[in-house]
């Protein structure tokens, strides 16, 4: 069996990160660093106590441009004396192979700089990915991405959390898991333009809004408005899931952690809406029943 033309959605996903800085981060490596030093009881030669109480008091007000120099010394300065610290640090743990991964995110946030692919933007949280989204208030998001995939009767039939790929590859993988969950296979998928690039997926034809073709007739341009209309559908569908159901910010650790949230959200949006219905069939049948006159007592 398939199923017709259905609304097809992808959003950024947020992490339970702050905006990044590379003085924010090393900042909390210092921090990081001195508190293993004090939990293991290593040797440190220096610990820049008042040293790092200057830096970050002249990091601060830096937009203004009086300001700007200043701030712009104190960061490099900062950079140096965090890389010395993990380098001290390095050298007393020894053999103590138990902090290896956090010192390699250490030296790779260390090394990177400001057009340096593949960057780290949290120390918790070393798989999270910048997401640009183009938009004059938000131009950026820190997280992931979520494929949405909604019947036209408003029921989720797929979520998928992917990295940062290019929406037409995140396609395949949402399809596939709809077909595991419903047993069905999908005919259409309505996206919007993010999905340009790719008209059929493994049968599934991919629509996307666009201006009608000469060929085309009024029936099919009408077809084809009204299943765009109820593309814009999941918009609604994504809003209740971020403000609703926890979709807005991801508190779970790991790659891990953002698919059991998703799918714990998508679950919840689901069941409340068959919650719904079966209250509104209890409550027409109650209703029958007084119509009737017969006692609530022996309906139930």
């Amino acid at each position: 069996m398939s199923i017709m033309g259905l609304p097809l959605s992808i959003l950024p996903y947020r992490k339970n990160v702050t905006y990044p800085t590379d003085a924010k981060l090393h900042k909390k490596i210092v921090g990081k660093v001195l508190k293993l030093v004090k939990e293991l009881n290593l040797p440190v030669r220096q610990s820049y106590t008042f040293v790092l109480k200057r830096i970050y008091r002249d990091q601060r007000f830096r937009n203004h441009p009086k300001n700007r120099k200043k701030a712009l010394k104190a960061d490099k300065r900062l950079r140096t004396i965090t890389g010395r610290l993990v380098r001290e640090l390095k050298r007393n743990l020894g053999e103590n192979r138990a902090y290896d991964d956090l010192l390699s995110v250490f030296e790779k946030i260390l090394l990177q700089r400001r057009n340096s692919s593949h960057k780290i933007y949290s120390i918790h949280e070393p798989d999270v990915q910048c997401i640009s989204k183009g938009k004059e208030h938000k131009k950026y998001e820190f997280g992931n991405k979520v494929s949405i995939i909604r019947s036209a009767t408003g029921v989720i039939l797929g979520a998928c959390s992917f990295r940062n790929e290019y929406d037409g590859h995140t396609i395949e993988k949402s399809l596939e898991q709809v077909h595991r969950l419903t047993g069905k296979r999908i005919r259409r998928l309505a996206g919007d333009r993010g999905y340009r690039g790719r008209k059929e997926v493994n049968g599934t034809q991919i629509l996307i809004p666009d201006t009608p073709r000469i060929k085309d007739t009024d029936y099919q341009c009408r077809k084809k408005h009204k299943l765009f209309c109820k593309r814009a559908g999941i918009e609604p569908t994504i809003g209740h899931l971020k403000t609703d159901y926890r979709l807005g910010r991801n508190f779970y650790k790991g790659v891990l952690g953002d698919a059991i949230n998703l799918m714990l959200a998508a679950a919840a949006y689901n069941f409340k809406r068959a919650m719904r219905v079966l209250w509104l069939l209890l409550k027409r049948f109650s209703e029958t029943l007084q119509i009737k006159k017969v006692s609530l007592k022996y309906a139930f």
